[in-house]
C-alpha cells in the first residue's frame, strides 16, 4: 500500500467516525507524518498519529523508495485509555475492512 492511500484511508475513517459523534482537528500533516486530535462526545481526547520512517528506507528504484510505516494513538497517562483503545481498536477494523494488502511496509513514489 502507499502513503497516499494509507493516508486517504486514515481520513475516510476520520470523517465516518464524525458522523458518529467524534470530533478531529488536523494538527499536522505533512509528508510522512500526520498528526490528529480526536475527541468524543464526552469530551475525551486522545492524538492520533502516522509517521513515516523517512531515515530508513531501502530504494527499490530511481523513483521508489519502501519503508516502514506507523501509526498509533497518544493519550495522557492514567486518563483516556478506554478512548484511545476504542480509536485504536476502530481504526485497525476500518483498515482491513478496506485495504486487501496486509503488508506492514509502505511504497513511497518520489516525484
Amino acid at each position: 500500500m502507499d502513503l497516499t492511500t494509507f493516508i486517504r484511508l486514515a481520513q475516510e475513517f476520520l470523517a465516518e467516525r464524525e458522523q458518529q459523534g467524534w470530533f478531529s482537528e488536523v494538527l499536522i500533516e505533512e509528508f510522512g507524518n500526520y498528526l490528529v486530535s480526536i475527541k468524543n462526545r464526552e469530551g475525551t481526547e486522545v492524538q492520533f498519529f502516522i509517521e513515516l520512517d523517512l531515515e530508513n528506507y531501502v530504494h527499490l528504484s530511481d523513483a521508489t523508495c519502501q519503508s516502514k510505516l506507523s501509526y498509533g494513538v497518544i493519550r495522557k497517562k492514567g486518563e483516556s485509555a478506554l478512548f484511545a483503545k476504542e480509536v485504536l481498536q476502530a481504526f485497525q477494523q476500518f483498515i482491513t475492512k478496506h485495504s486487501t494488502k496486509k503488508k506492514s511496509f509502505f511504497i513511497v513514489y518520489k516525484k
